[in-house]
């Protein structure tokens, strides 16, 4: 049986108190075990679950087997729930080894419905835990997170300490890739203060988690205490694996820093490792195949990080895990780009969207997607409410005539008449719904996408990503944020993001701008798109300064009345991109490619208050009057190297 299987079905063990190790027992007793039909339930499981842990000839169909309590005994009686609960936790653990998520869900939902039945906290919490996990594989980290809280608090009720640090450490996992910085960071310090010391691989491990948020807010360790305190734990030998793991911390430091070689050679150390462990760890290795190509793509040799994340993504497709997945696609797509092959890219890119988007939610797509559901069942509705009254007039004629014929005539023609009455108002009132909820579902798509966009999306139903040579991206970002939130309710802090990013959205249109989207308190925007013209530059630095000024007036306005207020970056950049929608739900109009990473890095490289442009948007605004310009000369940009950087200001 695959050992990821096994792994999963540990914590069932060791809960009924025999060890997870062959040690203790041997096969025969435990068959003896097993065999005991005066045992209880979850003696004589738990001792076929070690079997299956120290014999590997045993499968998955033949554990289920063994387990699965017989039909014809009662049902309902709790031996025969914890039985067959085991066994479909048995069965389940086995389908999500093997990527089979849907069977998995529904026979563990099963399990933990039945545990719950018969009051079976511990085992119910442990099987939630699994659900979590295996969400955590799809990469649904928001449905993860529902799951891991289920379980926190079914060993809090317990008062199970070693189990709550597991569940506290699932749920900040989920909420890091959900990009909830500040709860995460929040609650690995509670599964630090939970460890106090007793276990080193645990603490440093959450170490390196928060030293990844030392900026989240000022009371969080920083990052040079925690790579200290990491670096001791490697040196008294309590970590296993240390220095592999201290080579991967420092190297991905070094690779924020641009320092490519050198992280490179910390990275191959790492893999050497993982890979000569006497249990490869699959989702490692893989993660190291990634940050390998990252690394050769910061040294912009572009054909060994092909290699790299194309064997990164083969390691993570053998265990079906979508995030190692979408860690890999991303430095493969930019290596075709850096290489110019722009099929493969666009492919690539493709693919990488696509489970993006299966791990996100989007209100705005999901509300048109309930708009089209509604024009869909008003016409539905509508063709019932038809059908259903001209079978109850069928019926009334034939009654009518059978009673008395020449009696009822004039009555007929009247309610005839009556009911052609009724049809024509039903007729107008549900073509008035229909085309009122396909109006709202049209100024929706239209509010998402844009018109020729949303027209080709129509008509073909699939819109075709393209190539656009020279577009300009804008990137925004609040200083404070996190101070704010601690200021302000989180009604006020909502309100204060919706003033903003609405004055934004009308800056946009005023210069005929394409808002992408907005990520946290980001805002993102690019010019040029959907239909290419030769203004983009300019209008995007326009509309950079105007937002720069409508953030200083409102800075001066709170700042006069006492009460907290925004600061903001701005950077600029031009280039290509990749511009389209891609997967077929929840769609979004997004863009691609390095243009829209090098945007990013001119605003986080920029400072407060001002607008950072690149040397690529300099070239073609330079010479146009209205604008100053100060050369920043050369700096290091955050996985970019050293990059000529320019602040734009107003001219007289």
């Amino acid at each position: 049986m695959n050992k990821v299987f096994r792994y999963m079905l540990a914590p069932l063990l060791v809960v009924s108190g025999i060890p997870c190790s062959g040690q203790a027992m041997n096969a025969d007793s435990l068959w003896r075990v097993w065999d005991d039909t005066t045992r209880t339930v979850g003696d004589r499981c738990t001792a076929l679950g070690e079997l299956f842990l120290i014999d590997t000839s045993l499968t998955a169909v033949e554990a289920v087997s063994r387990i699965m309590p017989v039909r014809s005994t009662d049902t309902l009686s709790r031996a025969y729930v914890m039985q067959s609960g085991f066994a479909r936790y048995t069965e389940g653990s086995d389908h999500g080894d093997h990527g089979r998520y849907a069977e998995a869900f529904a026979v563990l939902r099963q399990a933990a419905e039945g545990f719950h039945r018969i009051n079976e906290r511990r085992y119910e919490s442990h099987t939630y835990r699994l659900i979590g996990k295996l969400f955590v594989r799809l990469g649904q980290f928001n449905a993860a997170a529902n799951y891991q809280i289920k379980t926190l608090k079914g060993y809090e009720t317990l008062g199970d300490t070693a189990n709550i640090f597991q569940a506290l450490w699932d749920i900040a996992y989920s909420y890091s890739q959900m990009g909830e910085r500040l709860l995460s960071q929040q609650v690995y310090r509670q599964c630090l203060e939970l460890d106090a010391g007793r276990d080193a691989d645990w603490e440093f491990d959450i170490l390196q988690r928060l030293a990844y948020y030392a900026d989240t807010e000022p009371s969080a360790l920083s990052a040079e205490t925690c790579l200290e305190r990491a670096r001791a734990l490697v040196a008294s030998g309590k970590v296993s694996h240390g220095q592999g793991k201290l080579d991967g911390w420092e190297a991905n430091n070094l690779l924020d820093a641009g320092q490519c070689d050198s992280a490179l050679v910390r990275l191959e150390r790492q893999l050497l490792r993982f890979r000569n462990a006497p249990s490869p760890n699959r989702p490692w290795i893989s993660y190291t195949l990634s940050q390998l190509a990252k690394a050769h793509l910061c040294a912009h040799r572009y054909k060994k990080a092909l290699l790299y994340a194309k064997e990164g993504l083969a390691v993570t497709l053998e265990g079906r895990s979508i995030k190692e997945s979408m860690d890999n696609l991303e430095p493969l797509a930019l290596a075709y780009e850096g290489l110019g092959d722009e099929r493969n890219a666009l492919l690539t890119w493709k693919q990488y969207y696509a489970l993006v988007d299966s791990t996100r939610s989007n209100s705005s797509a999901a509300n048109l997607s309930g708009a089209l559901l509604a024009a869909d069942f008003a016409k539905q509705q509508f063709a019932d409410s038809l059908t259903t009254a001209q079978e109850r007039e069928l019926e009334r004629r034939t009654a009518d005539a059978d009673i008395q014929r020449e009696r009822t005539r004039r009555n007929i023609f009247l309610f005839s008449g009556l009911g052609l009455l009724i049809f024509g108002v039903i007729i107008f009132r549900q073509r008035g719904r229909i085309q009122k909820a396909l109006h709202q579902s049209d100024e929706l798509l239209l509010n998402i996408l844009p018109e020729q966009v949303a027209e080709e999306l129509k008509t073909k139903g699939e819109a075709d990503a393209k190539q656009i040579d020279q577009v300009t991206v804008l990137f925004t970002d609040f200083k404070g944020f996190t101070a704010m939130s601690e200021k302000l309710t989180a009604k006020e802090l909502v309100a204060d993001i919706h003033e903003c990013f609405s004055a934004f959205d009308h800056i946009m249109e005023k210069h005929n701008i394409e808002k992408i989207k907005t990520i946290g308190d980001s805002y993102m925007a690019a010019g040029g798109l959907p239909t290419p013209n030769n203004t983009h530059a300019v209008d995007v630095v326009k509309a950079a300064l105007e937002i720069r000024d409508f953030i200083a007036e409102g800075k001066a306005g709170k700042m006069a009345a006492g009460q907290p207020y925004f600061e903001i970056r701005i950077g600029v950049h031009t280039g290509p991109v990749v511009a389209g929608i891609v997967g077929v739900k929840k769609f979004q109009y997004d863009i691609w490619g390095d243009t829209v990473n090098t945007a990013s890095r001119m605003e986080s490289s920029g400072e407060v208050g001002q607008v950072n442009i690149s040397e690529a948007t300099y070239a073609l605004v330079k010479d146009l009057p209205g604008f100053i310009f100060t050369s920043r000369g050369r700096i290091q940009a955050k996985g970019k190297g050293e990059m000529e950087m320019y602040f734009v200001s107003r001219g007289a």
